[in-house]
């Protein structure tokens, strides 16, 4: 029996401004109940939610001018194929953290040092591969795979891989069909405790911290630290000019940079969705980056219908979910909307 609200679309991108609430509300407590002198300023709420009111027009306007239904077919990726490069980005993972010398996941300094060259191409092969297989070849013995996947990954140490691989497989299941009451509980289940048990553990292997938060509490903590570097950041709008942009295409580590800046010492920091972008072009640059989010999470959302269309939107819309709070500052991140416009053209593309 398929999941008795199928005929809602969870995952339209709606949900996009519904997680940012969320994240919000989450912050805004969270900012009264831990070491926060003040909670957020109102320039802070109201410039979060000038970002979700553009997000939402850019929707509105994809919806009503650039809708695409049409299935892409990419024939060379068989069956076979996809399952021997999964395994193959297993093997690289695991490769991966055996050079390491030990489980980053336990261990701060290897967890800083985690993200290699390896991890750069194990991680987006898999999980654009695995999300792919399930959308063309669905087999629950493959679900075997997605969960080494999120094992393997999550030993790196960092939970936005986790949600990234169970997330992404569970929205596309979703629009497969596939999701039972019961496999869908398990689910959420599995992302939910997944991804607190991996931030949690993270946060207590850091020697020159110590913790006294539990895992709950220890996501309100964060939520709040996010969105007070973000009311940090407000002041300094624009001051940054196009600096952290063109540290994502190159080289250096975009958050250290937000660390040095923003709060004067050398901390890796997450600044939510809007940090980045409003440091670099304050207002004009926040107002074109959720316009253009809108609009293009919407044209993909609208190949999401069956085929390989399901499995790339997934992926996009489940990091894009990752980016309100850690920000869009990996280029591999951006990497999957450039996915996604390969499937655009390939779906413009006359027969």
């Amino acid at each position: 029996m398929s999941f008795s609200f199928r005929k809602i679309d969870f995952f339209h991108p709606y949900i996009v401004p519904v997680i940012i609430l969320a994240v919000l509300i989450m912050g805004y407590i969270g900012s009264f109940n831990y070491r926060f002198e003040d909670p957020l300023n109102t320039q802070t709420i109201l410039t979060i939610i000038f970002a979700v009111i553009v997000f939402i027009i850019g929707v509105v306007i994809a919806s009503k001018k650039f809708t695409i239904e049409k299935e892409v077919k990419i024939n060379f990726l068989s069956e076979k194929i996809l399952v021997i490069f999964i395994i193959l980005a297993l093997v690289l993972q695991s490769l991966n953290i055996v050079l390491l010398g030990g489980i980053p996941l336990f261990n701060s300094v290897l967890k800083s040092n985690a993200t290699t060259n390896l991890w750069r191409i194990a991680y987006p092969l898999f999980l654009i591969l695995i999300n792919i297989l399930l959308a063309k070849y669905y087999d629950k013995k493959y679900l075997i795979l997605v969960l080494l996947g999120a094992l393997v990954f999550g030993l790196n140490g960092y939970r936005t891989s986790v949600v990234g691989i169970l997330g992404s497989v569970f929205i596309t299941m979703f629009y497969l069909g596939k999701i039972s009451r019961k496999l869908g509980i398990i689910f959420v289940i599995i992302i939910g405790v997944g991804a607190l048990a991996i931030g949690y553990i993270a946060s207590q292997s850091i020697a020159t911290q110590h913790w006294t938060l539990n895992p709950v509490e220890l996501v309100f903590y964060r939520l709040a630290f996010t969105l007070e570097v973000f009311e940090k950041i407000i002041p300094l709008a624009g001051t940054t000019h196009g600096h952290i942009l063109s540290m994502i295409f190159s080289s250096g580590s975009p958050r250290s940079f937000i660390g040095n800046y923003v709060l004067h010492y050398d901390v890796c920091l997450t600044s939510s969705l809007f940090g980045p972008v409003m440091l670099d072009f304050g207002y004009i640059g926040l107002t074109i980056q959720m316009l253009f989010m809108g609009v293009f999470l919407k044209i993909i959302h609208s190949l999401a219908s069956k085929g390989i269309g399901i499995g790339i939107y997934s992926i996009i819309l489940t990091h894009t979910l990752i980016w309100i709070e850690t920000g869009p500052t990996d280029i591999m991140i951006w990497f999957l909307y450039l996915l996604g416009l390969i499937l655009i053209i390939l779906a413009l593309k006359k027969d």
